[in-house]
């Protein structure tokens, strides 16, 4: 305790060129551990929400693009052993020219059976920004054949609310509008907040489908350890299809998070050990004022481990005051701010998707991690030059 207390008072004897080491170092470690939290929240909402998918669904396949199918191939996948249900998905991009954004649209007669993923909340309060009122509407049949459900962000960019008619243009260039009777949310607006749902008949006007096609056939299995099988024999017997499972997705997404967010953990590492470098290089120069410290220190009887002791708990009280700093700006710079310096790097470069607020997530994993690589190699980098110090003879270090 004592040697703690000696430490505390010599970091402030210096406190203006402590504090703005500590500034410097916050934000090394803030930039790495900004990447770190957002890829972590990316994936964990990613997995979240791709839980409620189907877990197998074929798409036709002309010239490497996806193109509408037949939906009489779903009574032929239907008789494959093994198959538990198959049913045709309606779905497909729409580009909002009032206020430039591609917007997604999905076709269903029945949301609140068939798509899993919605969580409709027909009592929008001031949640969106944009002061909506509430409004109760019971999303039955007959009413949706009227309605449309859509995102948070379409209510947004649209300057809309629950009651208001949207207006879109059909795939012949006519203009069609539609009552808004809900809105939904969900674990992640990663599937929500650009999403419009209409009826099946109205969403293939929309996006130009004829009523024997459909976008692609959705296939769920008796036994979840059957899925590749499955799916071989669909690749066998149409082998104009494609098939893609809901692994295949999910570690599509995992392994594009994983490597963007690689690039920018790798540039913050170089950081790291450049200031790292820069940090033993001023240490290993010790002040003649040092010097003398460490001299009468020895003289009065400290021995070469309490040197070495009070030189890495200076180290550490600095290290770990840094990082917890950096840790809370990073942790204001990507959930409370939306982070604006690594969204468009980390999402995409798209300006047409509306934006959406990642959900906080930090795991005690990520936390250990950002420790690991900032405090470990800053005391290792303050070891060699406080072993110099305290083996300096006291006669030497103080003349």
């Amino acid at each position: 305790m004592n040697i703690l207390n000696y430490a505390v008072l010599s970091l402030l004897r210096s406190w203006k060129k402590q504090i703005a080491l500590i500034v410097i170092y916050a934000l090394v470690v803030g930039f790495y551990a900004s990447v770190v939290f957002f890829t972590s929240s990316l994936k964990t909402e990613t997995s979240q929400t791709l839980q409620d998918l189907p877990p197998l669904w074929v798409q036709q396949l002309q010239g490497g693009r996806l193109v509408p199918m037949s939906v009489d191939l779903q009574d032929s996948i239907s008789k494959i052993r093994g198959v538990k249900r198959v049913f045709p998905r309606y779905w497909g991009y729409f580009f909002d020219d009032a206020t430039g954004a591609v917007l997604t649209v999905m076709g269903s007669d029945f949301p609140n059976e068939e798509i899993g993923f919605l969580d409709f909340n027909s009592n929008i309060k001031n949640e969106i920004g944009n002061n909506l009122k509430s409004k109760v509407k019971s999303i039955d049949k007959n009413i949706f054949q009227n309605g449309v459900l859509v995102g948070t962000g379409i209510l947004e960019t649209r300057q809309l609310q629950l009651g208001d008619f949207l207006s879109l243009n059909d795939a012949n260039g006519k203009k069609v509008s539609y009552e808004i009777v809900g809105t939904f949310g969900a674990k992640s607006d990663l599937l929500t907040k650009d999403l419009i749902i209409l009826p099946i008949k109205e969403t293939q006007k929309i996006i130009g489908l004829k009523d024997s096609l459909c976008t692609d056939i959705a296939v769920e299995i008796y036994n979840p350890e059957e899925i590749e099988n499955i799916g071989k024999k669909i690749d066998a017997r149409f082998p104009s299809l494609r098939v893609v499972t809901l692994a295949q997705l999910s570690s599509t997404y995992q392994t594009l998070f994983s490597w963007r967010g690689g690039i920018f953990i790798y540039g913050s590492l170089l950081s790291v050990l450049a200031f790292l470098l820069l940090m033993w290089e001023r240490a290993s120069g010790l002040s003649s004022n040092e010097k003398k410290e460490l001299g009468i220190l020895k003289a009065i009887g400290w021995q070469i481990n309490d040197v070495l002791f009070l030189k890495l708990t200076e180290g550490m009280i600095l290290s770990v005051t840094a990082t917890l700093v950096g840790i809370i700006l990073a942790y204001i710079h990507v959930f409370v701010f939306n982070s604006p310096i690594l969204k468009p790097f980390l999402v995409g470069w798209s300006v047409l998707y509306p934006a959406y607020d990642l959900q906080p997530f930090v795991s005690l994993g990520d936390i250990l991690s950002i420790f690991s690589l900032s405090v470990v190699p800053y005391l290792a980098a303050t070891l060699f030059p406080a072993w110099r110090g305290a083996t300096t003879e006291a006669a030497d270090a103080m003349r």
